[in-house]
């Protein structure tokens, strides 16, 4: 889906092809030492093919009935099993690869539509066309050097393959064609299908449907081919790499200017020789004379600017979409804002209309008519939160479908609060007139909260509400008093019992909890107390040896004092009694 809106929205038009696709695969298994029954046994149920078979006969010591040696064989077997598995495939055609009727306006009016493609040999081959035939056709790769492919790559990179010596993977350019023509000769022309290649046709039959589809993101009526959103910006894309080249030329002009030299004053060579720091000799100081070279940036980015806006108009991409300019947000009213983001988005929602409405349509239509066509058994989806068997062989036609194009209805947040506006005004009429009111049924009620969780982004919202049948609703909208059931009491009574258990349980954890919190939190109170006593001992016991060693330091120096006063008093007793002056008493 990507590469297809790609196509078209880059080069005018988008084409994929959509058909069913029948593969067969084949699964080899080898068997060793399997005796002749093991093997009848083997392919007894006929889905398995034999592709190689070897036996060997072993001699053994037991004798045979007519009494000769007895011989043993072995058979070595290798079996293939084909599964074959068919399905819608849904491809994207690159644009070179797509041919049509130039006189055509659309696929379904075109006389002559075709898909020119490369394959090999060995896909030819295994699509069931003749291996003579196939061998004989003559190798081209013109189609790897069209105009549109060359384009897609760059330069070194090679959008071919290499010309392979393995005949088998050599590639041969296959043209499928759809036709229409009179074959048959009735007067009417019906449409063929035509496989082409070389100078061979590989195959002619009729068919009823034709396996392209197409999108054009801008037609042009009364044509196949419109125009793409490049046709739009292409112009205005060259003009702007014009305005950025000046703009460059002109920097570089203003870096490295120009300048006028007096001939014969000045040293050329120097002059020539642009070489920051560099030295110019002259032997005028006006030899020299720069010529100036007025800015241009300053004009050109309004010119982008304007070719900006210009391109924002042809195409509706704007900075509307990439996120609003926090200039732009000031003085402005969010009705204001709105507005513009609406026009803005006008463009993109005509062309994803166009795109919804004509090709992604178109292809659904033709998946309906494939399964329905070619699908040969019953599959199992989930439809509505339930397993049921879908079997397109039983779909009548294509008119008991209807395709819805999701556009037109707002955005995402636009409808969840529409949807949540329908919610309150059903809420309110079952409230106030029960279920069994005129206008809004539970029913009703379950599909709008569904639409709210698809437009929230949830796929299913059987994940969130039960589907409603047309029982259910029946039973609400005509309420009656249900019966008593002496089973549903006695799980009601054991119910209540064992939620008084629970209680009584809850109580008895609870009053554990408190009785451990209370003891916690006595022993804590016991600790702090005990802490702060020791504390208090071991301040007292500090304090008291502090006591006793101040005393004992007043003790030392009271005695060092006596002494020193004895002491003097001896002294001075012995100057008193030596002294011849003083006559003894």
């Amino acid at each position: 889906m990507h590469d297809w809106l790609k196509d078209a929205l880059m080069q005018k038009t988008g084409i994929v092809k959509a058909y069913w696709d029948t593969k067969t695969t084949q699964k080899k298994e080898t068997y060793e030492n399997l005796t002749d029954d093991e093997v009848v046994m083997l392919l007894a149920d006929g889905t398995l093919d034999v592709i190689e078979q070897e036996a060997e006969e072993i001699d053994v010591e037991q004798l045979d009935e007519m009494g000769q040696p007895l011989k043993l064989r072995y058979n070595s077997i290798t079996v293939g099993k084909k599964t074959k598995q068919g399905g819608v495939k849904i491809e994207n055609v690159p644009p070179e690869e797509f041919l049509m009727s130039k006189k055509a306006t659309s696929i379904d009016d075109a006389p002559f539509v075709a898909h020119r493609k490369l394959m090999t040999r060995s896909d030819l081959i295994s699509m069931g066309f003749d291996a003579e035939t196939v061998a004989a056709l003559p190798a081209y790769d013109e189609l790897s050097y069209t105009s549109e492919r060359l384009a897609r790559f760059s330069n070194g990179e090679q959008p071919y393959q290499d010309e392979s010596l393995d005949d088998s993977m050599q590639e041969i350019e296959l043209y499928e064609c759809y036709l229409k023509t009179d074959y048959d000769g009735d007067g009417i022309a019906e449409f063929r299908q035509i496989y082409y290649a070389g100078s061979e046709i590989l195959d002619n039959t009729e068919t009823d449907y034709v396996p392209f589809h197409s999108l054009c993101p801008i037609p042009i009526p009364h044509k196949f081919f419109g125009e793409s959103m490049a046709d739009r910006t292409m112009d205005l894309q060259l003009i702007k790499s014009t305005v950025v080249r000046q703009m460059l030329d002109n920097l570089y002009l203003s870096n490295n200017s120009r300048v006028g030299a007096v001939e014969g004053q000045v040293n050329l060579d120097d002059l020539l020789t642009s070489t920051p720091g560099g030295i110019v000799r002259m032997k005028n100081p006006n030899a020299v004379v720069p010529m100036l070279v007025p800015s241009v940036i300053s004009q050109a980015f309004p010119m982008l600017q304007y070719l900006d806006d210009v391109q924002g108009k042809r195409t509706g991409i704007s900075d509307m979409q990439q996120g609003l300019n926090p200039d732009i947000l000031q003085n402005v009213t969010a009705a204001a804002i709105a507005a513009s983001s609406q026009a803005s988005g006008g463009k993109l929602e005509l062309i994803a209309r166009i795109f919804a409405e004509t090709g992604i349509k178109s292809l659904f239509m033709g998946i309906l008519h494939l399964v329905c066509k070619y699908q040969d058994k019953p599959a199992i989806i989930r439809l509505r939160g339930k397993y049921v068997p879908i079997d397109p062989r039983e779909w009548s036609n294509q008119y008991d479908m209807q395709i819805n194009v999701g556009l037109g209805t707002g955005n995402k947040q636009e409808q969840m609060t529409m949807l949540q506006m329908v919610l309150a005004k059903q809420e309110a009429i079952i409230q106030q007139y029960g279920a069994s009111n005129p206008l809004v049924t539970v029913s009703q009620y379950r599909q709008t909260l569904g639409r709210f969780i698809e437009a929230a982004g949830f796929s299913d919202s059987a994940e969130f509400f039960k589907e409603i049948t047309p029982e259910v609703e029946q039973q609400i909208a005509q309420p009656q008093q249900p019966k008593p059931d002496p089973n549903m009491q006695a799980l009601l009574q054991q119910a209540q019992a064992q939620v008084e258990i629970t209680k009584q349980k809850a109580m008895a954890d609870i009053e554990a909890k408190q009785a451990k919190a209370q003891a916690d939190i006595q022993l804590m109170r016991e600790k702090t107390a005990a802490e702060l006593q020791q504390q208090r001992e071991a301040a007292a016991l500090d304090m008291q040896l502090e006591r006793e060693k101040m005393a004992l330091e007043l003790q030392l120096k009271r005695e060092e004092l006596s002494a020193e006063i004895a002491l003097k008093q001896a002294a001075m007793q012995a100057d008193i009694t030596n002294d011849p002056r003083i006559s003894p008493l």
